[in-house]
Parts: C-alpha cells; sequence; structure tokens
C-alpha cells in the first residue's frame, strides 16, 4: 500500500463531503496512537512512534506533501520533548518543521490543504513560544506568538481551539515576566469566552487561575479552579496534567502556611515526576521541598535540595529559574551566616532577571539586600560606618519598596489589590525602620506625604493569611519576616490608567472593578520646585520600568487666595 494512500494531504476536500484520511497508511493510525500516549501520558511511547513515522517519511520522495508530513512529524516530536522536560532536544526538531513550513508556504494548496498547513504552524510556534519562554528568551516568545495570532484570522478555529491555546500560552509568558494581575485578566476572559468544549486548553486555563488566586491569598477560589480542571482532565482521561495538580495544591497549601500538606503533596509530585522523567516539574517541586526544609530548621537537607533544583534548571537552560532557584539559595546562605555567598548568589540571580527583563525579580533581589543589611546592622557593631551601612540599606529599599507597592493600580479587583497592599506594606515598614533608625525627619516627612497621597482605595484591608515565603520558580515569595513579597500579587504597568479618583468615586470604582491610577506627585515647596522622594521615584522608574507617580501633581501648602 501506498503510504500516502495516494493522497496528497494539501489538496481539496473531495466533493461528497466525506471526512478523508490526513496522511494515509501507516500516517494516520501511528498520530491517533502519538495522541492516546500523549494523554497516558507514555511520552516515550508517543516520541518512539514519532521517530518511526519520520523514517518512513524520510524515504518518501521529496515533494511538497511530504516535506509537510516531515514538518508535521517534527513538530510532533518537538512539542513531546518539551512535555518531557528535555528543551535543548526539543530544539531542532521544532526549528526544522518551523523551517519546512515556512518553506511551502507559497506552493499550491486547496481550501483544506491551506487549513492544515496553518494548524500544523500555529501548533509549532506556539511550541516555539514554550521553548523560548522556558529558556527566558521572553522577547523571543512573544514574537512567535504574534507571528501566530497574525495568521489566527486566515484559520477555520470555529470552536476556538487554537486560539484559546494561543490565550493559554499568552498567560505563560504574562506570569512568567511577572505581570500576573494581567494575567489573571486575561485567562478569566477567556474562560468566559472559550467553549467548555475546547479541550484541553480550559482546564489549563482554570488551574493557572488557580495559582493565581492562590499567590494572592483566594485560597478557596484556588481550589474551586482546581476543582473545576481536575474535573476536566478527568472527562478527558488526561491523567498527566491531573498530577500537575497535585503540585499546585501543595503550593496553595504552602502559601495557606500548611506545611504538613505541602511537603506530603510535594513529595507525592516529586515522585511522579520523576518517573515519568518530567525533570523540570521535578526541579519545581525539589526547589520548594529546599524552602521549606530551610523553613523547618534542615539547612543540610534545605541545601542539597536546592542544589539539585539548580543543576536541573541549568541543564534544562531555564534561565530565570535557575536564577530564582540561586535568589532562594541566597536567602538560606544569609540564614547560615555566609553572606560571601549570599551576595554572590544574589548578584548572579540579579544580573540573569535585568538580561531578561524580569524587573520584578531585581525588585525582590534589592529588597532582600536591604532587610539582609537592616539584619546583620541589628547582629553586629558597625561603629563609624553605621551611618553609610543606613544609606545603602535605604538605597535599595526604599526604590524597591515604592515598585512593588505602586503594583497594586495594575490590578483590576479590589481584593486582589489589598492583598497586594498588605505585602507591600511590609517592604515600606523596612523602609520606614531605616529613616527612623538614620534620624532622617526630612525623608519620613517625604515618605508620610507619599503615602497619603497614593493612600489605598480598597472597601476592605485583607489581612494576610500568611506569612511565609513561597518558592520563586515561577511563583515568588516572602520570607517570615514579610520581607519578600509574593510575585502573584503583582505585575508591571504598562501604559497609563484612568484619571486618579477620590473619595467616593473612587471606592465605588474599586469595588467594581476600575482601575486605579498611581499616586500623583507632592511638590514640597514653591520654592524648591521639589516633589516628594524624588531622586527614590527616578531610582524606581530606571531600575524597575514602571510608572511609581502619576503625571497630576498636587501642592503640599494650601494655596492662598
Amino acid at each position: 500500500m501506498d503510504p500516502m494512500d495516494g493522497r496528497n494531504p494539501m489538496d481539496p476536500e473531495p466533493a461528497d463531503n466525506v471526512a478523508a484520511p490526513l496522511f494515509g497508511e501507516p500516517f494516520d493510525s501511528g498520530l491517533a496512537l502519538v495522541e492516546h500516549h500523549q494523554t497516558t501520558p507514555d511520552l516515550a511511547a508517543a516520541g518512539a512512534v514519532c521517530a518511526e513515522l519520520l523514517t518512513l517519511a524520510g524515504s518518501m520522495e521529496d515533494t511538497a506533501d511530504v516535506r509537510f508530513l516531515r514538518a508535521h512529524l517534527m513538530s510532533n516530536i518537538g512539542v513531546l520533548r518539551l512535555m518531557a522536560a528535555d528543551p535543548a532536544a526539543a530544539a531542532e526538531p521544532i526549528e526544522r518543521a518551523l523551517g519546512l513550513l515556512r518553506g511551502i508556504r507559497s506552493e499550491p494548496m486547496g481550501p483544506l490543504g491551506r487549513q492544515r498547513w496553518l494548524e500544523v504552524l500555529v501548533k509549532t510556534l506556539l511550541g516555539s513560544a514554550d521553548l523560548l519562554r522556558g529558556s527566558g528568551r521572553l522577547d523571543e516568545a512573544l514574537a512567535s506568538l504574534d507571528e501566530a495570532a497574525a495568521l489566527l484570522p486566515e484559520f477555520d478555529d470555529p470552536e476556538g481551539w487554537r486560539t484559546a491555546e494561543l490565550g493559554l500560552n499568552r498567560v505563560h509568558l504574562l506570569i512568567e515576566r511577572g505581570e500576573w494581575g494581567m494575567a489573571e485578566e486575561l485567562a478569566s476572559a477567556l474562560v468566559a469566552t472559550t467553549p467548555a468544549t475546547v479541550v484541553p486548553a480550559v482546564p489549563r486555563l482554570l488551574s493557572g487561575l488557580g495559582l493565581i488566586c492562590a499567590s494572592t491569598g483566594r485560597f478557596a477560589s484556588a481550589e474551586d479552579y482546581f476543582a473545576r480542571a481536575e474535573e476536566g482532565y478527568r472527562a478527558t482521561a488526561d491523567t498527566g496534567e491531573r498530577q500537575q495538580l497535585t503540585a499546585h495544591r501543595a503550593y496553595a497549601a504552602m502559601r495557606r502556611g500548611d506545611l504538613d500538606l505541602a511537603e506530603r503533596l510535594y513529595a507525592e509530585a516529586s515522585a511522579v515526576f520523576e518517573r515519568q522523567r518530567q525533570f523540570g516539574d521535578l526541579a519545581v517541586c525539589e526547589q520548594a521541598r529546599g524552602f521549606l526544609a530551610g523553613l523547618r530548621g534542615d539547612p543540610a537537607r534545605a541545601a542539597g535540595l536546592m542544589d539539585s533544583s539548580l543543576a536541573r534548571f541549568e541543564r534544562l537552560g531555564a534561565a530565570v529559574a535557575t536564577a530564582d532557584t540561586r535568589l532562594l539559595s541566597a536567602q538560606q546562605a544569609y540564614a547560615r551566616g555566609d553572606i560571601t555567598g549570599m551576595r554572590r548568589l544574589s548578584q548572579q540571580a540579579r544580573e540573569v532577571y535585568e538580561a531578561q527583563g524580569v524587573y520584578e525579580r531585581c525588585a525582590q533581589v534589592d529588597l532582600m539586600l536591604a532587610a539582609a543589611l537592616e539584619d546583620n546592622m541589628n547582629r553586629t557593631d558597625h561603629g563609624d560606618r553605621l551611618m553609610e551601612s543606613i544609606g545603602t540599606a535605604v538605597s535599595l529599599a526604599l526604590p524597591a519598596a515604592l515598585a512593588l507597592e505602586a503594583a497594586r493600580y495594575d490590578f483590576v479587583t479590589t481584593h486582589a489589590r489589598s492583598q497586594w497592599l498588605e505585602l507591600a506594606d511590609d517592604a515600606m515598614r523596612l523602609v520606614f525602620r531605616l529613616a527612623v533608625r538614620r534620624q532622617d525627619q526630612g525623608l519620613l516627612f517625604e515618605l508620610v506625604e507619599h503615602r497619603c497621597a497614593g493612600a489605598s482605595l480598597a472597601l476592605d484591608r485583607t489581612p494576610p493569611e500568611t506569612s511565609l515565603t513561597a518558592p520563586v520558580r515561577v511563583w515568588s515569595g516572602r520570607d517570615a519576616e514579610g520581607v519578600f513579597p509574593a510575585s502573584g500579587m503583582k505585575t508591571h504597568g504598562h501604559g497609563g490608567g484612568p484619571t486618579l479618583m477620590g473619595g467616593g468615586a473612587a471606592e465605588a470604582a474599586a469595588s467594581v472593578g476600575l482601575r486605579v491610577a498611581p499616586p500623583p506627585k507632592v511638590r514640597m515647596s514653591p520654592e524648591s520646585g521639589r516633589t516628594a522622594l524624588q531622586e527614590y521615584v527616578e531610582a524606581a522608574e530606571f531600575r524597575y520600568h514602571r510608572r511609581i507617580v502619576s503625571e497630576e501633581e498636587v501642592s503640599l501648602w494650601m494655596p492662598t487666595t
């Protein structure tokens, strides 16, 4: 039998509209078997089938339809390797698939053939974006998503499958950038507009919303999302994603302070991921377990787990995840009294964050260093260098605190803003302690004026449900003193917002989910032209690439008539 069964998969659909085979046998049945193995999941078996089919396709005459078949199989192999946490091996087949697909762009093809070509190209671009995102090349990942988005208007996607997958990838990219507010909005909108029949995108969106809710202290909502996601996975027999929920629930347990449950669930998830050779997920679990071991006062076990997690992330080329592990290791190094190690690990992490444009992590590094310096001043006598040490701590802590505080304006819901503000308040309390220690009355005065100008607009200030640090693979955390805010609570601001409102109008806007803008600049005197915390605001906007104050300006003094 001809392996292509006498058909060109890029030909138009037969006139009788009977569903035609895609590639003919043994390719169609082989691809169906790949899908079965993928949902089991048995990624090794799925990859073996694809490799066998690719070998067969390689022996066929080099025509446009055969190149399309090879691209399809290479794309599958690349995506399977990504799922198996082997991005180094995934890069080549994905790039080769993209080259083949782009190479036949101008080949004659009927309407059905064009749709099949579009479908495989979009799928491969999404795989490329996932690969680039995992390696920290976030701008390139965004470019791949934009290329896929440009193809969608031509793509016949009546049920919204690829649209939902593209949206899901954008949500993941926003989370990786720390833009959690935008990620939550996009995921919520996609869940509301995507038909329930579009799987597995909908359960994965629900799972992502659960993580965001867990990061913002909304644990009941998080479990509701996880339960709905699990129901969706069960309906499609997707046991692989269901197992991911174990790790997600472990994270939620850790965020709400249930360390025993978190440790048990992370250990359970680790065993599954190791057995299935999902080493990226295993590295995340090891990072979390290392953090928990540190909280429980077991530095040797904590260091071992962190080192294992770090080594796995490095092998996978996951730059941001590697930096996150270094940052947690820096905290633990300081707890052991290893100041040199803490500084080295922190600087290595910050260099990666700066290079990748993940500026909210840069703020976390600076805040951690300031907190460590304050703690060191409490423990040791800095003598004649005390004022210099305080000044260094202030120069690190105040711009970082301003950036973290301003992040609440990017959230739509008042609850999320309130939860974030509680964490940002911890950072500002550090700044106030340092200003009092320096006896800097001018700085204290400007701090008060800035804080009053940016008073919370939330109707109800919800106290934090936990003060525990969470792992920072994707979900950064804070330590037991609340100095290391969780990245799930913040996002970068891109672009402006509505004019700042005051009084009842602002409270009404917050209650119905409208945005509010950063606080205005506070002009300190008519003579100097200085605004409150001017040099620190400028430093924060430069270092962390986000708006700290709005263009609006208010005066400290009462105007004369």
